[in-house]
């Protein structure tokens, strides 16, 4: 068996597919769908069920069955090095797995692919655009925004960690009624200057606004006027808010990196409908026999889709969906039609680019610009939106209308990502009402970093004060991003300071914790020969689940982005399984370091538990690398 290996779980699985393949002579794929865990390592390291599958065929009981090969069994799994044991308990066969091979094999891989380990070709060629947050550049982001942009980012780290190529999209609502309810009011104003982050300012503005727009209808039809005037981008409004957009975005930005959180392009709703890309939309959907423009009745002069021809909707009494309407402006699910044809690379890219910013990662974000230079995102392959379950059937419609357009491929890989509300302990939010205020993802990071800083503070008196802003920082930071991606996304969360902020028990500090209790290990033995270290040690029953459940992270990543299914409302993210891994992962090495002495440890059993630690800190790293956790050598 090679010793190195970039999926050290599937190498032994696919060892133990072979033999039982051999031995009762069936293809490894029958066998690889009978191999399971068993629920107690007692009974084994992995199980198969294939007797069953041979009982009807050879027409004996399953028990009959495995009675029958046990001889064979057993003389095989001798000449299998990763085999230790094969037993039988009725029709079951089980499996135990060589400690020393597997922890050979297990850690030289680790070692030899370090930040590289986790990372498979799986997906190698495939293209993803992914759009999220879409937050209105018009307000602070409030923790439900958060949780949207921190599935989107960890969702792109999966993706691109099993070989897809991934664009990060975000997308700009610069003119909707916010906007202009915002540029109304910024016109009355003379001073403009705040020491207020701006989109705190905008945010407080727009309170105000509502509550003049909901008493007034001298407002509403002023507003109206200047939402008119900003589809005309030469006109002093649109001038006005292109510049407050920019500043606003320039401001939530500001949140975005503080959570690490970072996009290639911004897609901008002025250059969607200044582009041309309606039009040309417009002209493709005409040309499906069952998208028209109707000459009679209520919807006379719109463009519509039938939806009659979909066996869920050809009972409807009213079987036709506006498109556009007959003053040519698009409704929604037009203009979502359109851009996810634009999304595909199906309609030609009528979209000119520029520089929005660089970014602290050192790359740019584009956006969508009508002066900008020519470019093209190319074709994709799938494209996710992360947008809330409360969109699910406004989706469904825009991928049910791909298909009659006979896009049929495209609509299967167009996919939302569908998640639910967040709230804070007795607190929900509405923008129109200002009750985001004093509980904004600023706000919830400022609070999460100053609870932080106290048990950083206890943990390191004699540090100074920069010190512990920085690993404060980090751990409020990590503690928000792993609250969000411990639950399932279609559960509704409350957010709880003193569960995000446990650093015992299922949370972000914990593990953050485990990483910096390894560095520090490995710090007091930095000068010790790492020569002669004989892996084989490595058979403690602590040392051995540990080594396991390091083997299995290329295969939990790969089984995250392979669970990628849809759903009535959505498509399945299952982003807790490597939450639920990496806990597991630092219980492991808890486990592991309370029973198994490192450096009092003999000098052979101390070199080769020095080296499960070192692969342990690597695979935590990259763990909280996918998570977009930061890593912390010192708590």
């Amino acid at each position: 068996m090679t010793t190195i290996s970039s999926n050290p779980w599937k190498t032994a699985r696919q060892s133990i597919v072979r033999l039982l393949s051999e031995v009762f002579s069936v293809p490894p794929e029958i066998v690889a769908e009978s191999i399971e865990i068993p629920p107690d390592s007692a009974l084994g390291d992995l199980a198969s069920t294939i007797a069953f599958s041979l009982a009807k065929k050879l027409k004996k009981s399953p028990v009959a069955v495995v009675n029958e090969f046990q001889l064979k069994l057993e003389a095989q799994s001798k000449r299998e090095p990763i085999i230790k044991e094969i037993t039988t308990k009725g029709p079951y066969i089980n499996i135990f797995i060589d400690h020393g091979q597997m922890a050979k094999l297990t850690v030289e891989s680790v070692l030899d692919l370090s930040e590289s380990y986790g990372h498979s070709q799986e997906f190698e060629g495939m293209r993803a655009l992914v759009e999220y947050p879409a937050v209105n550049p018009s307000k602070p982001w409030h923790i439900g925004h958060a949780r949207n942009a921190i599935l989107g980012d960890t969702l792109c780290n999966i993706l691109d960690w099993v070989g897809y190529d991934v664009i990060r999209l975000d997308y700009v609502n610069d003119l909707g009624l916010q906007i202009a309810q915002l540029i109304w009011k910024l016109m009355q104003i003379d001073d403009q200057d705040t020491e207020a982050k701006y989109d705190h300012y905008l945010g407080h503005l727009y309170v105000d606004v509502q509550s003049a727009f909901d008493t007034s209808e001298l407002v509403q039809e002023e507003v109206r006027e200047v939402s008119r005037k900003l589809e005309n981008l030469d006109s002093k409004e649109a001038m006005l808010s292109s510049k407050m957009v920019t500043r606003c975005l320039n401001a939530q930005n500001e949140t975005s990196y503080r959570l690490g959180i970072y996009h290639d392009y911004q897609v901008w709703e002025s250059a969607i409908a200044h582009s041309g890309i309606l039009e040309l939309a417009q002209k493709m959907m005409l040309k499906s026999k069952n998208i028209l423009k109707l000459n009679e009745g209520e919807k006379a002069g719109c463009i519509v889709v039938d939806l009659s021809v979909i066996d869920e909707f050809k009972d409807m009494k009213d079987p036709f969906k506006v498109l556009f309407r007959s003053d040519g402006t698009r409704t929604y699910t037009g203009a979502d039609v359109a851009l996810q044809l634009w999304k595909f690379g199906i309609i030609e890219d009528p979209f000119k680019y520029s520089l929005f910013e660089n970014q602290p990662n050192g790359k740019p974000v584009m956006r969508t610009d009508l002066k900008g230079k020519t470019a093209s995102l190319g074709k994709f392959d799938i494209v996710m939106n992360v947008i809330g379950s409360e969109q699910a059937h406004p989706q469904r419609m825009v991928y049910t209308i791909l298909d009659i357009l006979g896009y049929s491929k495209e609509s299967e890989n167009s996919h939302h990502i569908a998640y639910e509300f967040v709230t804070l302990e007795d607190t929900e939010f509405s923008g129109r009402h200002g009750t985001w205020i004093g509980y904004s993802t600023d706000d919830v990071l400022d609070k999460a970093t100053e609870l932080a800083k106290i048990e950083v503070e206890k943990r390191n008196p004699d540090e100074d004060d920069a010190f512990k802003n920085i690993v404060a920082n980090q751990v409020g930071v990590g503690a928000v991003r792993y609250f969000m991606l411990n639950a399932s996304p279609d559960r509704k969360i409350t957010f709880r300071w003193n569960e995000a902020l446990d650093f015992n028990g299922d949370a972000a500090p914990y593990l953050q914790y485990s990483y910096a209790r390894a560095q520090r290990i490995l710090e007091k033995a930095e000068n010790e020969s790492k020569e002669k270290i004989d892996l084989k040690l490595l058979s403690t029953d602590a040392e051995f689940a540990l080594v396991k459940a390091i083997a299995q992270l290329p295969e939990e990543i790969l089984e995250v982005a392979r669970s990628l299914k849809k759903n009535v409302w959505g498509t399945s993210f299952n982003a807790n399984r490597i939450t639920a891994y990496t806990y597991s992962l630092a219980y492991l090495f808890s486990k592991f370091y309370d029973s198994c002495p490192v450096l009092k440890a003999e000098p052979e059993i101390r070199a080769s538990r020095l080296a499960l630690v070192h692969v342990f800190k690597i695979t935590m790293a990259n763990c909280l690398t996918v998570l977009g956790i930061p890593i912390v050598d010192r708590m």
